[in-house]
């Protein structure tokens, strides 16, 4: 009989205050190499084979694989790029990419929301917020090195604290965060985000930890075969039974079995080695750290309530140093629009949306086309919409949000867009429809 790993989950009727997180700052990192990206690209094409074998069975129960990048590198994969960033236990471990630093990175994770809309974009079933599910294996992208030749277990460990909430639960998530309008590139409005909350400590070592008071702790005992993965996969000891409406939290640590010594001794070096075992973890970024396109951050992009969000613990929550007007971000793991973490988590459910009514996007009738400027479209339904343009490269040019009382046909002038094919997206409700366009 499966049962539940977690307690029960205490909700609180905290109010937080409403906070505007800052853009994402900048991290060093090192890009995967042709060979490894297409390596990559082989891995998410298996992916898709696997959800095809095991989806859809009786009608309505799913079991498929669901990555929240995914459907970014779906959506913008010509704008996106695979690389890897070292992390840590704590600052006195050191980097070194062009000169020396101390790490500022010290955990990663991610927020999963298997209600998203954004999953039929990748040919996927979604769950409705009235079906539980539950979660049988967990696959986290990491690279993982060792400084030396080596066999078996090699005493390094990997930690994941895994939990879930609902969305109202202040306990477990810090409720009140979001980015502000203009934040990022065609951000409007304020988007809200549901990061985990953390405790952080001025103790070196592996300290600070996840508050959720429903959380397990999985460790997983590294072995020198891990180093030939891009992902590591977690079985927990029993499928992890999520209720319906919560979402599940994941976040990472790496516990070194080894001593580091920073007066002798580097942790990292740019392209993966260092004097003792080390890890990274794997995302996908912009191409281009100038575009300011918040790729990974659904809720806007797809107009959707999803709450998935990538985490990245940065030595100012790890250590509670933020103080003045940025000390509310000592709370939660900080949350990135403009990096997606790899992490996969192998779902089983009932969905009461139905079988296939999640499909890929639909095909929409655009006219002229090609055209030197002047489009148009006929929306069916009445209601809200969301228009999105993007160019060959996956990059938002177009956004803009249309609530209809009737059906029309909707004009729009893109004459000032440069020469070239561009991807016209159109969501209503849990529907996505899409059509090239050529603009001359």
């Amino acid at each position: 009989m499966k049962t539940s790993l977690f307690a029960g989950i205490v909700l609180m009727a905290l109010s937080a205050s409403a906070q505007n997180l800052p853009q994402h700052p900048r991290i060093d990192f090192d890009s995967f190499t042709p060979k490894e990206q297409t390596e990559f690209d082989k891995e998410i094409s298996s992916k898709q084979r696997q959800n095809l074998n095991h989806k859809s069975i009786a009608g309505a129960v799913i079991s498929q694989r669901m990555s929240h990048s995914d459907i970014a590198y779906y959506l913008f994969g010509s704008s996106l790029r695979l690389v890897y960033s070292p992390f840590a236990p704590d600052s006195s471990y050191t980097q070194v990419f062009t000169t020396p630093s101390k790490m500022q990175t010290h955990g990663f994770g991610q927020v999963f929301d298997p209600t998203s809309s954004g999953f039929p974009t990748t040919g996927q079933e979604y769950l409705s917020p009235h079906d539980p599910y539950q979660v049988d294996t967990i696959y986290v992208g990491v690279r993982y090195r060792t400084s030396s030749s080596i066999s078996g277990y090699t005493g390094d460990t990997l930690k994941l604290a895994v939990f879930t909430g609902d969305t109202s639960d202040n306990a477990t998530w810090r409720l009140g965060i979001g980015y502000g309008p203009g934040t990022y590139y065609g951000l409007g409005k304020r988007v809200e985000v549901l990061p985990p909350r953390y405790t952080g400590s001025t103790v070196p070592g592996n300290q600070g930890s996840i508050d959720a008071p429903n959380k397990m702790i999985i460790k997983y005992a590294l072995t020198a075969s891990d180093t030939n993965a891009n992902y590591i996969k977690i079985v927990p000891p029993s499928p992890i039974q999520v209720a319906a409406g919560h979402k599940m939290g994941v976040h990472c640590s790496f516990l070194p079995g080894q001593t580091f010594d920073p007066n002798t001794q580097v942790y990292y070096r740019s392209g993966g080695r260092g004097d003792v075992n080390n890890m990274s973890w794997l995302y996908l970024t912009s191409r281009t750290s100038a575009d300011n396109i918040p790729y990974f951050l659904e809720s806007h992009n797809l107009t959707n309530n999803s709450t998935a969000i990538s985490t990245v613990l940065y030595s100012g929550t790890r250590y509670h140093s933020w103080t003045g007007t940025s000390a509310f971000r000592n709370e939660y793991v900080s949350p990135t629009a403009t990096n997606g973490n790899l992490i996969d988590f192998w779902v089983t459910g009932t969905s009461s949306v139905g079988l296939n009514e999640a499909s890929k996007p639909r095909d929409i009738s655009l006219y002229p086309n090609p055209s030197n400027g002047m489009i148009s479209f006929d929306l069916d339904l009445s209601g809200d919409y969301t228009i999105r343009v993007s160019n060959a490269v996956g990059a938002t040019v177009h956004q803009e949000a249309l609530h209809l009382d009737t059906p029309a046909s909707i004009q729009r002038d893109f004459s000032k867009l440069a020469a070239g094919i561009y991807t016209i997206w159109i969501q209503h409700a849990d529907e996505m429809y899409n059509g090239k366009w050529s603009k001359q």
